[in-house]
């Protein structure tokens, strides 16, 4: 007799390995997230370095000289420039850790789902465990009973 839930058992086992999966892949999104903020660090790192020698080279070119009113205003749109990457760089890594936070939160949900989908998985193991053990039993009873048919009994004297 075969188990009346083992269709049920297949459908509980493909959402575990579905949940598996998701898990995997929520795991691997985190993983590219954290790898894009740490190159958004590197990039904001990398700007601050190099922002006051930038500022300075453009002051270079017009202290000490007599320049017009243009060149100044073409000198401050330059630190302006300077200082506005800055402002987005650091948007960019504020942008990524919400992106790296929103990551965690979907492998939590995954790695939840995940543990629900093997504990039904394990109920209905068990279920099917309990069921074999009690099916084993019925087909022993039947064998004896089988076994009483055959044994002749001498009749008392």
């Amino acid at each position: 007799m075969s188990y009346t839930l083992q269709p049920l058992m297949r459908i509980r086992q493909m959402r575990e390995d579905r949940a598996a999966g998701e898990l995997t892949a929520a795991r691997q999104a985190l993983a590219a997230a954290e790898e894009a903020l740490a190159a958004r660090k590197r990039d904001l790192a990398e700007y601050e370095d190099t922002k006051e020698e930038r500022r300075d080279r453009i002051y270079a070119a017009i202290i000490g000289r007599p320049v017009s009113r243009d060149q100044i205003d073409i000198a401050n749109e330059g630190v302006a420039r300077i200082d506005e990457e800055g402002a987005l760089k650091a948007d960019n890594v504020v942008r990524a850790e919400g992106e790296v936070h929103e990551r965690e939160a979907a492998a939590e949900a995954a790695r939840v789902n995940l543990t629900a989908a093997t504990k039904n998985r394990m109920k209905i193991d068990e279920h099917k465990s309990v069921w074999l053990q009690a099916e084993a039993a019925e087909q022993e009873r039947l064998a004896e009973g089988e076994l009483e048919d055959f044994i002749v009994r001498k009749p008392e004297i």
